[in-house]
């Protein structure tokens, strides 16, 4: 971004960490969801010329206003925005949201009330940005209204993030579009006006044109026009010093920028007094570095850092939180003068359930303020892009500014006024000492020590950041060199071949009987005939499950019992069948192998026990998956040495589970649709079996070429 020279000296350099240091007219802290929803439509109804929001979510039907009265104002995210550009004739919107990963589909709306023909207004231009390398995101959370104010922070649009800063157990109010109830969420923003905001606007400008190619120009609005959320804000400043810091992953022409990474640890390193952390995520190996040397430092501060108590779900348990435990061990042996603090916010009669920490948040001895989207993960560091504010503390007003919005944080986890705070600091001598003092474990709301141990065996399944929480783009062959060896390789490409080799005879198999005189001698109306009969058979269904749970026993390769399967049944209760069978088989199996003992299985493993023992003891979980994924030995051989050597039972079970279903589903899909094509070759039901071959064959194929390649590199080098 241009630096606007007006604005700073131009000898005096560029703060680290900073794209931008700019001047903030007036800023605000805001806290919590009853604050920033409803901020976020007063901002949007104030607007004249433009507004460009970046997001990592939406939910076009999100309660913006709550309690929600629509007869006297819209409530609905769709509905704000719509009367917003019907009152304001020059008012365009343009909205970017992350272009997000299928993991995350059966979490948010796939098609927005506003981007469907019936509800689309042509001043409200939506795109979903996929303007990032595989694996990354678009995370900056920003809301800019006529290049005069701005939001940036942790939010976004969107379900589960309301909730009232009591985050009482069983508020009524905190539901979902879909009407169901959620945890309490706590998170944050900073609300600013004048030439910060300006800059602001470029950016997300920037961003827009990056992502649909389109320039949007910068709005013409008023000189006096500054639209504030009326009492909204916990915390203003005026004349505020405000610095923009970045994370940009490098991509196509984007160079790499870790702004925000710098600036946090030029934070850390500098204070003396006092570190303040709330974040949702605490992975990242660089601010643990700086946090260590803070740690260990004689004259260093003390660290007072707020977490969730783990997160919310499995996957994320058993990955960011062993990373995190990781991470607190470094920073445990390197607190050796005591002043490590770590606490997770408590809430009276919310077990099991937990408030859901989103902030992302660093405070340095009251003299500085770093909020935004980043979390202190190795991802937001270098990976996503992400987008922070720092409000500067320097002059007094600012520093007692910072201090305050501590004081209202801290107040909010401890139930108690923030005039409480500070004067608990004063009488005690510390922040620690303060929270002490004031927390009170079991009554409304109080800081709970966070209590962190690590199984082992989890420990060893759990493969390094550089996999889970990545700081940059990895090469596909760095990840593949992780989980298969080069002893593996050969079968691997093998076995890539021959699935492609299978899909490109069955699909020329089907054409020879469709479209030669062959298909006179088998007909597909014939063969589908014997296929109704087996399926009308009674108890046909069960019988076939029974059949195919101990062919697998018996060891006959589980490919064409799926195959057969979707022919029989068809896509989905084919692969309902499929996979039900290949994992009791599995099941079964396990147990078998746990029954006869290493020397038995030996036997009728040979040589392939060692190997596979030594597999599957590296790393449980993701081995199993691997194997199921990419099956390296046979099904019935990976059952039996996983249960003859000890395999965690849950490991096996999870990495089963997760491991068989792409494989299954893909077969399933491909066998009945190869089956409809025979049956009725419609250009659909034969475009569809095209498409299908050529994908599976070219990822077969691809993938067996690509690795023929590496092992000739490897050989080379």
């Amino acid at each position: 971004m241009p630096q606007r020279k007006h604005e700073m000296n131009p000898a005096q350099e560029l703060p680290d960490g900073f794209s931008h240091l700019g001047r903030a007219d007036r800023l605000g802290l805001i806290v919590d969801g009853e604050n920033w929803f409803p901020a976020f439509a007063d901002l949007v109804e104030q607007a004249r010329r433009q507004i460009v929001i970046l997001c990592w979510d939406v939910d076009s039907r999100v309660v913006m206003q709550r309690p929600c009265d629509s007869d006297r104002a819209p409530c609905h995210l769709t509905a704000i925005l719509h009367r917003a550009l019907e009152r304001n004739p020059g008012l365009t919107i343009h909205l970017l949201p992350w272009d997000f990963a299928m993991i995350y589909a059966f979490e948010r709306e796939w098609l927005p009330l506003f981007a469907r023909p019936m509800t689309r207004h042509p001043r409200l231009h939506v795109h979903y940005d996929d303007e990032h390398p595989i694996g990354a995101s678009q995370h900056q959370k920003l809301l800019v209204v006529d290049d005069r104010t701005a939001m940036v922070g942790g939010f976004d649009p969107s379900r589960w993030r309301w909730d009232h800063r009591s985050h009482a157990a069983d508020d009524p109010v905190r539901r979902d579009p879909d009407g169901e109830t959620y945890p309490p969420f706590h998170d944050l923003a900073f609300v600013v006006t004048g030439p910060i905001a300006r800059d602001l606007g470029e950016l997300a400008r920037e961003r827009w044109q990056r992502a649909t190619g389109e320039r949007l120009d910068a709005p013409n609005s008023p000189a006096d026009h500054a639209p504030w959320p009326a009492d909204r804000a916990a915390v203003t400043l005026d004349q505020a010093s405000v610095g923009l810091c970045r994370t940009l992953p490098a991509w196509r022409d984007q160079a790499e920028v870790r702004e925000v990474e710098t600036r946090l640890c030029r934070l850390i390193a500098s204070a003396r007094d006092c570190l303040y952390i709330e974040n949702q995520y605490f992975t990242s190996h660089r601010i643990g570095e700086a946090l260590m040397a803070s740690l260990e430092a004689e004259d260093g501060p003390e660290v007072i850092v707020l977490l969730p108590r783990e997160k919310d779900g499995w996957l994320e348990r058993m990955t960011m939180d062993v990373l995190r435990a990781r991470l607190i061990e470094r920073l445990r042996r390197a607190d050796r003068h005591g002043r490590l603090r770590l606490f997770y916010p408590a809430v009276a009669g919310l077990e099991p359930e937990m408030v859901s920490l989103h902030s992302k948040l660093v405070i340095g001895d009251d003299r500085e303020i770093n909020l935004g989207s980043a979390n202190t993960s190795n991802r937001s560091m270098g990976f996503d892009s992400e987008l922070n504010l720092s409000l500067l503390g320097d002059r007094d007003e600012a520093r007692q500014a910072i201090a305050a919005m501590r004081h209202e944080l801290l107040g909010e986890h401890l139930g108690c006024p923030p005039e409480t705070v500070a004067r608990a600091e004063r009488e005690s001598g510390g922040v620690g000492a303060a929270i002490d003092r004031l927390n009170r474990p079991g009554e409304d709301r109080w800081l709970e020590p966070l209590r962190i141990t690590l199984d082992p065996e989890i420990d060893r399944q759990v493969p390094d950041a550089a996999v889970i929480d990545p700081e940059r783009a990895r090469p596909p062959e760095e990840l593949i060199d992780m989980f298969i060896e080069k002893t593996a390789r050969r079968p691997v490409r093998r076995k890539a071949a021959l699935f492609a080799g299978l899909i490109a005879l069955s699909a020329l198999v089907a054409a020879l009987l469709k479209f030669t005189p062959l298909g006179d001698a088998v007909s597909p109306q014939t063969l589908l005939a014997r296929l109704e009969d087996l399926r009308e058979m009674p108890s046909g269904t069960w019988l076939f499950f029974g059949l195919a749970v101990l062919a697998l026993l018996a060891g006959v390769p589980a490919t064409p019992l799926v195959v057969v399967a979707g022919l029989l049944f068809g896509a989905w209760a084919g692969f309902g069948l499929a996979y039900g069978a290949l994992n009791l088989a599995a099941l079964l199996g396990f147990l078998l192998g746990q029954t006869l003992g290493s020397e038995a299985v030996r036997r009728l493993a040979g040589k392939r026990l060692d190997d596979l023992s030594r597999r599957l003891a590296r790393r449980g979980i993701l081995t199993v998956f691997s194997l199921r994924l990419i099956p390296l030995a046979p099904f019935a051989v990976v059952n039996l040495v996983a249960g003859a050597t000890r395999l965690r039972f849950r490991d096996f079970v999870v990495g089963s589970l997760a491991g068989l279903a792409p494989g299954t589903a893909a077969l399933t899909i491909f066998s009945d649709r190869l089956l409809q094509a025979l049956l009725d070759p419609t250009p659909v039901t034969l475009g569809m079996l095209a498409g299908l071959t050529l994908l599976f064959v070219g990822a077969g194929w691809g993938l067996s070429r690509w690795i023929t390649l590496r092992e000739q590199a490897s050989a080379a080098s």
